[in-house]
């Protein structure tokens, strides 16, 4: 989000409607996120539009040169 815009749910509402849209395909049963620890708004985020936290996934991802940690949320389609 551009400075300017942040903190004012945009993020949170953008998440889910994605998820919203994610439900309408046929045989998707789950959607994962993939946020960095010290990321506290996207944590925020994931949290505030029904994402789980799963787990963390240590060195998961190189980043500019360096393995990062990453948080797992995840969100399974509704019964």
């Amino acid at each position: 989000m551009a400075p300017a815009s942040r903190g004012r749910g945009y993020a949170r509402s953008a998440l889910l409607t994605v998820t919203t849209f994610a439900w309408t395909v046929p045989g998707l049963h789950r959607v994962q996120l993939y946020v960095e620890p010290s990321n506290e708004a996207s944590v925020r985020t994931a949290r505030g539009a029904g994402y789980e936290p799963e787990g963390l996934l240590r060195s998961y991802l190189e980043i500019g040169g360096r393995r990062r940690d990453m948080l797992v949320f995840g969100a399974v389609r509704p019964a």
